[in-house]
């Protein structure tokens, strides 16, 4: 794989990728947004297996991230 990105380089990046802060869109734009980058996600998810690339662990996929910063969401903070 290459460097991980830094929490700064995610930051400023994704800054950019939404055009400012996400506290400042409305529910629809949010949902737009996720709609969009999920869709992102699954396209390179694709090209990633179509390449070889993806790494299994048990039959499980595991999925490509390349950075040491990451944000705790209702799908990973323990309930």
């Amino acid at each position: 794989m290459h460097d991980a990105m830094t929490k700064q380089e995610l930051i400023e990046t994704a800054y950019v990728f939404t055009g400012g802060n996400v506290a400042d869109l409305s529910i629809q734009q949010l949902c737009r947004l996720m709609t969009v980058t999920q869709y992102v996600t699954d396209i390179c998810l694709n090209e990633l297996e179509q390449r070889g690339e993806l790494k299994f662990m048990g039959g499980v996929p595991i999925l490509p991230y390349e950075s040491e910063y990451g944000v705790e969401t209702i799908l990973t903070r323990p309930q």
